[in-house]
């Protein structure tokens, strides 16, 4: 009998354990974070607000855009490291990394090369993850980027660069700062499911490539596929691949591979040419680890 009661405490003790690793470990949403913890320069911010996704509205400028992105939260963090001095932190929390990167590449709101003057201040962001950090300072007292980089980086979750699903693009020939993200709308016809988009170019020719975030129905494949139709755009549909005119002279392919992905070429192409590179993006989409 003693021996049974110590293996069920065991037992208990060790489940609540795994669960407390597992809310340790896994992602939190902004909403769960202690946001006073985050320090800039050893100091924490003096000020912080949370927004959540209904009250966005009403903070943050264009927040009408955010509804098309997953968007599920806000904060604004102020710090003071200097007497007067300061330096305003907005954060936006997605649903995931592919929302925060369509957000990034397609509002035209966030900068992150070259900050924007915003009146006596300047901005830019740095997107880690599903997560937009958008710093705002004043013009006299520029900030050190890395330094703010490194406040980005104390937050969990931080993943830079592309999201795993864009490198399963093929890499040769890309076109740097050729990354797009199609939402609702893939090459002018309306779709249910966002695409990866990838610009390449080589021997004088450019293309692009593009596959599905994740995995999509046939139903809204096939939805895409008459949408294009009524374009007058679709050509063949033989099989499990289809080919069309993607306008200005260019030739596409696409199909929807077994278990879901969709991927597509389309460029001023030869026909054997475009069909070669389609076999190979269509391989590297498929062997893709997700």
């Amino acid at each position: 009998m003693v021996v049974y009661k110590v293996t069920f405490f065991k037992v208990i003790l060790l489940a609540l354990t795994t669960g407390l690793v597992s809310c340790e470990f896994g992602e939190k949403d902004l909403s769960d974070l202690n946001l006073y913890q985050y320090a800039y320069q050893g100091k924490g911010p003096v000020l912080v607000e949370n927004y959540g996704s209904l009250s966005a509205d009403a903070h943050l400028p264009a927040a009408w855009m955010l509804k098309d992105y997953s968007f599920l939260s806000s904060a604004n963090l102020e710090y003071v490291p200097t007497p007067g001095d300061s330096l305003h932190l907005r954060i936006l929390d997605f649903d995931d990394d592919m929302s925060a990167l369509a957000f990034f590449l397609n509002s035209g709101l966030v900068q992150e090369k070259i900050p924007v003057t915003e009146g006596e201040n300047l901005e830019f962001a740095m997107r880690a993850g599903k997560r937009l950090f958008i710093f705002r300072y004043s013009r006299l007292r520029p900030y050190d980027r890395g330094v703010l980089e490194q406040l980005v980086r104390s937050f969990p979750g931080y993943r830079e660069g592309l999201p795993q699903e864009f490198l399963s693009l093929p890499f040769a020939d890309r076109e740097l700062d050729e990354s797009s993200i199609q939402m609702k709308n893939f090459l002018g016809v309306e779709s249910g499911f966002p695409m990866l988009v990838q610009g390449y170019a080589g021997g004088d020719v450019r293309w692009n490539c593009a596959r599905s975030w994740g995995y999509v129905s046939d139903g809204a494949w096939n939805s895409w596929i008459l949408g294009l139709g009524k374009s007058g755009r679709w050509e063949i549909f033989r099989a499990d691949t289809l080919r069309f005119e993607a306008g200005a002279g260019e030739r596409g392919m696409a199909m929807r591979l077994k278990g879901g992905r969709i991927v597509c070429l389309w460029g001023f192409l030869s026909e054997e040419n475009l069909q070669q590179r389609f076999a190979e993006v269509a391989k590297s989409v498929y062997d893709a680890k997700e």
